[in-house]
C-alpha cells in the first residue's frame, strides 16, 4: 500500500472539531515509522496514545504485550481494580486476534482498546487498555476509531513489507518501573517495582517488611500477576486472623476424623495454591509450635496432611509479610532463626508514606477517582491548600488511612463538587492550628503552574519529544506520570507531536 493512497484515506476520516486532531499528519508519520522497522513504529504509537487520552480521558490505563500465537500478559497497568485487569485481559486478547484491527468504539462504551503494533516473527505485539472517566460519546467514539483506522493502516503497510524471515529471539516490549493494581511515582516506590522484576519468576520465598497499611498485599499479589505462576492462583491467609489451634488444619489440611469437628476431608490452602503462589500475611505472628512445620515445608517441597500415613510434593511460591521486626522476634525466641533465614531468602521492604510524599498526590488523584466511582458522586477538583495540608501530614497509617480519608471527602465534598480544606479530618490539620492555614492559591498556583510547564516542555524537548526519556530526565519513574501532567497542566499535545525534530518520530503538520 502506497503512502498516497494512505493519505487519501485519511481525507475521508472524521476530525474533532474541539481538538482538531491532525489526522493527515497522524497518518505520515506512522507510515514513515512502519517504513522505518517496528522500534519506530512502536514510538510513534505510544505517542499516540497520547492522543487517546486528550480525545477521552481515562481514570485507568494498561499495557499488554503478546508474541504470535501466545497468551497477552500485562506489562503495565494503573488505576485498574482486578476485575477491570481482568475484562481487558479479555478484550486485548480479542485485538490480538483480530489480526490488528482494534475493537471498535461505540456511543457508550466505557473502555478503550487501541493495537499499538501487532505481533510479528520479529516482535511482540502491543495494546493499550483504558477505562473511561464517562462512557464515549458519538464523536468520541468516531475520533477514536479514526485513530484505530490510522494505526491498522501502518500495521498492513509493515506487515506487506516484512521478509517473513525470524531473526533470533522476539524483540521484548521493555517493562517500565511499575507494578499491577499499584499508583505510585516516587523514585523508592520505582525501585521496589524493579526488585520484583527481577524476582517475579523466582521459586524462592520472598518476604515483604514494611508498616501496616503500605500495600505489602499488593505487593505480593503484583509479583503473582507478572510471575509465570499468573495463571494460577494466589491464595492469601492472615497468620494473625485465625485461632492458633485451626492454623495448622487450614494451612496443610486434614483427614475426615482427624479430630473432633473433622467432618469432612479438607485438602488445605497450601493444595488448593498448587502451581500458584500462597501469600502468608503476618507470618511474625504464626505460632512458635507450627513454625518447624512450615519450615520443613519450604525446606522439602511437601506437604503433611492431618491424618494421612506420609507426606506429598506441592509445587507452589511462597510470599510472606510482616510489619514486625522479625530479626528480634528471633532475638526474643519468638520466630525460629532457621525459619526467618528461609523465609528471608528475597526480602522487599516497603517504604511508607512520609519516605515517599511524591506519591501523595498521585495517590490524592487516583482515590478521588475510584471512590467517586464506587459512590457515585460528582466531585469536580480538590483546592491546592487541601492538597498541601494531605501532602504535610505524616500519615502513620500509611495508604491505608489515606484511602479511607479520601473516601470521607469524596462523601463530605461541597456542594458545588470541591473538596477544600474545611472538610479535611481535623487531625491532619498542622499541629497547633485550630484551622489549615492559607496561602495566596492564584499567586502560588501560577507561578508553580508555570514553573512546571516550562520544565516539562523543555525536558520534552531536548529529547526530541520522546516521553520515555524526558519522563526519565525529570526523574517522574514512569510515562505515564508525564502523561497525566501534561494533561493536567493544558499542554496543548499536538503542538509538541508536530515539530520538526527527528523524521518519523513526531506527528507533523505539514508546513507551507
Amino acid at each position: 500500500m502506497s503512502d498516497s493512497l494512505e493519505l487519501d484515506s485519511a481525507a475521508e476520516m472524521p476530525v474533532s472539531s474541539s481538538l482538531q486532531l491532525p489526522i493527515s499528519s497522524i497518518v505520515r508519520a506512522v507510515c514513515e515509522a512502519a517504513n522505518g522497522g517496528p522500534d519506530l513504529l512502536y514510538e510513534v504509537m505510544i505517542k499516540m496514545s497520547l492522543m487517546v487520552e486528550a480525545t477521552a480521558p481515562t481514570y485507568g490505563l494498561s499495557i499488554w504485550a503478546a508474541a504470535p500465537q501466545q497468551k497477552p500478559s500485562l506489562r503495565w497497568a494503573e488505576g485498574l481494580e482486578d476485575n477491570e485487569i481482568s475484562a481487558g485481559e479479555q478484550a486485548v486478547a480479542e485485538a490480538f486476534a483480530n489480526q490488528g484491527r482494534s475493537i471498535k468504539a461505540k456511543d457508550g462504551d466505557s473502555a478503550i482498546c487501541l493495537v499499538l503494533s501487532v505481533s510479528s516473527p520479529a516482535r511482540e505485539g502491543a495494546v493499550l487498555y483504558g477505562r473511561c472517566v464517562r462512557p464515549l460519546t458519538t464523536q468520541q467514539a468516531k475520533e477514536l476509531n479514526a485513530m484505530s483506522d490510522v494505526a491498522h493502516l501502518a500495521h498492513s503497510h509493515l506487515s506487506s513489507g516484512f521478509s517473513g524471515t525470524p531473526i533470533d529471539g522476539i524483540s521484548k516490549i521493555p517493562y517500565v518501573s511499575a507494578l499491577p493494581g499499584m499508583v505510585f511515582s516516587s523514585r523508592a516506590m520505582c525501585e521496589v517495582a524493579r526488585s520484583v522484576e527481577r524476582i517475579k519468576d523466582s521459586d524462592s520465598t520472598v518476604l515483604v517488611t514494611g508498616e501496616s497499611g503500605t500495600g505489602k498485599e499488593l505487593i505480593a499479589r503484583a509479583i503473582h500477576r507478572l510471575s509465570r505462576r499468573s495463571e494460577n492462583e494466589f491464595i492469601p491467609f492472615n497468620c494473625s486472623a485465625v485461632p492458633a489451634e485451626l492454623i495448622e488444619s487450614m494451612l496443610f489440611g486434614h483427614r475426615k476424623g482427624t479430630f473432633t469437628g473433622a467432618l469432612a476431608d479438607h485438602p488445605g490452602l497450601i493444595h488448593s495454591a498448587e502451581n500458584g503462589t500462597l501469600f502468608l500475611d503476618e507470618v511474625g505472628d504464626l505460632p512458635l509450635p507450627l513454625q518447624p512445620k512450615l519450615l520443613r515445608f519450604l525446606q522439602e517441597g511437601e506437604v503433611h496432611t492431618l491424618g494421612d500415613p506420609a507426606p506429598r510434593k506441592v509445587n507452589v511460591r511462597v510470599i510472606a509479610a510482616t510489619h514486625k521486626d522479625l530479626e528480634q522476634l528471633v532475638k526474643e525466641k519468638l520466630f525460629r532463626e532457621d525459619l526467618y533465614y528461609r523465609i528471608a531468602t528475597l526480602t522487599l521492604k516497603v517504604p511508607p508514606l512520609r519516605d515517599r510524599a511524591e506519591d501523595i498526590s498521585t495517590l490524592i488523584s487516583h482515590f478521588i477517582s475510584h471512590y467517586a466511582r464506587k459512590n457515585d458522586r460528582a466531585i469536580s477538583g480538590i483546592t491546592w491548600e487541601a492538597i498541601q495540608i494531605l501532602e504535610g501530614y505524616s500519615w502513620p497509617g500509611n495508604i491505608r488511612e489515606l484511602a479511607a480519608e479520601m473516601e470521607r471527602l469524596v462523601l463530605y465534598a461541597d456542594d458545588d463538587g470541591y473538596i477544600r480544606p474545611q472538610n479535611i479530618s481535623p487531625r491532619i490539620y498542622p499541629q497547633g492550628n485550630d484551622a489549615p492555614a492559607r496561602v495566596s492559591p492564584e499567586n502560588l498556583d501560577d507561578l508553580l503552574e508555570i514553573y512546571e510547564r516550562r520544565v516539562i516542555t523543555e525536558a520534552l524537548r531536548r529529547h526530541d519529544c520522546n516521553v520515555a526519556r524526558a519522563s526519565e530526565a525529570l526523574g517522574l519513574g514512569s510515562r505515564q506520570t508525564l502523561y497525566k501532567k501534561l494533561k493536567r497542566l493544558a499542554i496543548d499535545v499536538t503542538d509538541f507531536l508536530q515539530e520538526d525534530t527527528e523524521p518519523g518520530m513526531q506527528f507533523r503538520a505539514e508546513r507551507p
